[in-house]
């Protein structure tokens, strides 16, 4: 800036034109440029009398080699060459490089240009003169800062190649000392650990192998053992509705074979679901509702079937709770992130005012009055901030608890009302639990959204800060 402000001040000494012209009169011997140009070649046009003749050359017939001869005596026409000849320097557009004008100047210029009464100046030759040395004097400047910077930047490349060349030699000088010999101790020993480790991924292959077979057949005799239990639980269930009709048993064939979805369903005793144990029952009502029909079994069809309706809604508010459950547990999570980055977007707020008024008791422009006013405003905001935090305990604190369950001698029509109302009570907690967690979700991405620009401003502060602390010092 304050070689920009030399350069747009006018000199206090106006130069003299008489030393300038004998500077310019005297002139500098430049470097002659030797240019290797072949645009006209060194070919004798003529032959001396003593010199034999051929007879090609004598008859002027038009054959290849006399037109080759032709060509050679009288030249060849080439393309010129163009070289970096600065014997004579080019000094267009010298002009060109013009001071630049202040606000102050501008102004004053629109004014007497706009003063239609103001008389016009005459032209003095003294101006010119400081325009011609202006224009001189920057395009001087900048010829110079830009061999500075040329000048800087063959130093750099020059650093590193000599770095270059010298890692180079330190590669050649290691490769050359670590041979095959040296390595040769360490790369056996870790040849045999790769071996031992190898050996024990076979035999830990071979386990699991064998611990495989085993298990398959114990499902296989699990499954086994799973057939007979329903076959014993059908013959059963036979005898049960045979006995509550009062009605002899018709024999009828059962089923000894269970159907592969029923056998892919049960895998294993302890992995059965309650929903899967609900279609299996399902599949049962409808043999036996097929095989069944007095009023009797009827009536014990629709037992069944309310009894599985209960069933399944208390498998879906079972469902609906556990979704419920992990939706508090991410609003629970998404609230202390919310609380994290308010901390830090507090702490980045307070770090870019600590860097502000720094900068402003380097400028002298603080006051009183002002420091005051921004003591009551971070007061403000700490005040602010502590009340969020509190109504959001309070409404963290303040779920509401749910509904109590039928008691055990209610009918099932109550027992169905009871699980609807508590299922759409929890289904519709459920949905404002996620919109809440994705208002919030919203607020942590705002939040983070503002700390990254805190931190920006308040790292371009730093920076302007160092500057104005390395220019001082």
């Amino acid at each position: 800036m304050k070689k920009l402000e030399s350069l747009r001040s006018r000199p206090r000494r106006r130069p003299d034109w008489s030393d300038m012209m004998k500077e310019v009169e005297s002139g500098k011997k430049l470097k002659h440029v030797e240019c290797n140009d072949r645009s006209a070649p060194i070919i004798s046009s003529t032959k001396s009398k003593g010199q034999f003749l051929y007879e090609s050359e004598t008859k002027a017939e038009e054959t290849d080699h006399h037109q080759l001869l032709k060509d050679i005596q009288h030249g060849v026409k080439l393309r010129k060459v163009k070289t970096n000849d600065k014997s004579k320097p080019y000094i267009e557009g010298l002009r060109k490089f013009r001071r630049q004008e202040s606000i102050v100047e501008k102004i004053q210029k629109s004014v007497s240009m706009a003063d239609v009464v103001a008389a016009a100046a005459e032209p003095d030759e003294l101006d010119d003169i400081d325009k011609v040395r202006d224009d001189l004097q920057s395009a001087k400047q900048m010829l110079a800062l830009e061999l500075r910077s040329k000048e800087a930047l063959e130093r750099e490349n020059k650093r590193l190649l000599a770095r270059v060349s010298n890692l180079q030699e330190e590669l050649k000088d290691k490769s050359s000392t670590s041979g095959p010999q040296a390595r040769s101790d360490s790369d056996q020993q870790l040849i045999n650990k790769l071996k031992e480790e190898a050996l024990e991924a076979d035999r830990i292959v071979k386990d699991m192998e064998q611990k495989y077979h085993v298990t398959a057949e114990e499902l296989d005799s699990t499954r086994r053992k799973l057939e007979c239990a329903w076959l014993r639980n059908q013959k059963l269930e036979l005898e049960l509705k045979a006995a509550l009709s009062n009605k002899v048993v018709s024999q009828q064939p059962i089923p000894r074979t269970i159907s592969m979805k029923k056998l892919s369903v049960m895998p294993s005793v302890e992995h059965l679901s309650e929903e899967e144990e609900i279609e299996e029952e399902e599949e049962e009502e409808e043999d036996s509702s097929d095989d069944g029909s007095s009023d009797a079994s009827q009536e014990i069809d629709e037992a069944r079937r309310s009894a599985r309706e209960l069933k399944l809604l208390e498998v879906k508010l079972k469902a609906v709770k556990d979704k419920q459950m992990s939706a508090v547990k991410e609003r629970k999570i998404l609230k202390q992130a919310l609380t994290k980055k308010k901390k830090e977007l507090k702490a980045e707020k307070k770090k870019y005012k600590m860097l502000q008024k720094e900068v402003d008791k380097m400028a002298k422009l603080m006051r009183d009055t002002e420091d005051d006013e921004e003591d009551e405003e971070e007061q403000e905001e700490e005040e602010s901030e502590e009340e969020s935090e509190s109504s959001e305990s309070e409404e963290s604190d303040d779920d509401p608890q749910s509904e109590g369950e039928a008691p055990a001698s209610a009918t099932p029509e109550q027992k169905k009302d009871n699980l609807c109302r508590r299922f759409k009570y929890y289904e519709g907690r459920l949905t404002s639990l996620k919109k809440g967690n994705y208002l919030l979700k919203a607020n942590v991405e705002r939040l983070t959204d503002d700390v990254n620009k805190q931190k920006e401003m308040s790292l371009v502060l730093q920076e302007d800060l160092n500057s104005v602390l390395a220019e001082l010092g």
